[in-house]
């Protein structure tokens, strides 16, 4: 089963952002209703694309890395919160309800199209 793999280290954020390819970062909340919806998006996307890999940050449990998550890409600070990276560098960043397969779909076709 595919799945999203939670990051729990500033050396796991530094490792993605060091990726020419393709990825995403999830930041969730376990205490927002809205995260769930986006939670469960994401998850759509997941298996929808399984050659993307999609990393996953708790901010409630790891708050000081959901920040260092923001200072790295240059993100304000959201949950929930996709950033779809490129190259290390985001390509795309959506907060609350813009937080769908669909949209993470077509973003990542838009930079297909680069």
């Amino acid at each position: 089963m595919t799945m999203m793999r939670q990051l729990t280290t500033r050396q796991e954020i530094d490792g993605v952002l060091a990726h020419e390819a393709p990825a995403v970062i999830y930041k969730h909340s376990t205490r927002c209703p809205v995260s769930l919806d986006a939670y469960n998006e994401m998850q759509r996307f997941v298996v929808a694309h399984p050659d993307v890999p999609v990393y996953l940050v708790d901010v409630v449990r790891d708050r000081p890395l959901s920040q260092y998550v923001a200072e790295r890409t240059r993100t304000v600070h959201q949950s929930p919160q996709a950033i779809v990276l490129l190259a290390g560098a985001p390509a795309w960043c959506g907060s609350h309800y813009s937080v769908t397969s669909h949209e993470l779909a077509a973003q990542l076709a838009a930079l297909e199209g680069r």
